[in-house]
């Protein structure tokens, strides 16, 4: 993650679940020990803000570097949020 990615902007994301699926709607939290990255222990899923050209060069499956150096997947691109886009991932494994 490099130092340039934007750290927060609001509140916590919506859970990628609970964007889909309005019943289960709900934020994800700061994941401790790691600035400007949420998780969703319900669901174990992450996500972080990327700047807009990362973001952009990623697809739902795509390889994705996780934060604690385990290889990751991409779930879905979230909302734009200051001055990035929001990532949702996963552990692949």
């Amino acid at each position: 993650m490099s130092d340039a990615t934007p750290q927060s902007s609001g509140p916590n994301p919506l859970c990628e679940i609970g964007r889909t699926h309005p019943r289960d709607k709900h934020r994800m939290k700061p994941l401790d020990g790691h600035s400007g990255i949420w998780e969703c222990p319900r669901h174990e899923i992450f996500a972080r803000i990327l700047p807009p050209d990362e973001a952009g060069a990623l697809d739902r499956g795509d390889a994705f570097a996780m934060h604690d150096g385990r290889e990751g997947v991409v779930v879905r691109l979230g909302d734009e949020r200051g001055g990035g886009q929001v990532v949702y991932y996963r552990f692949e494994g």
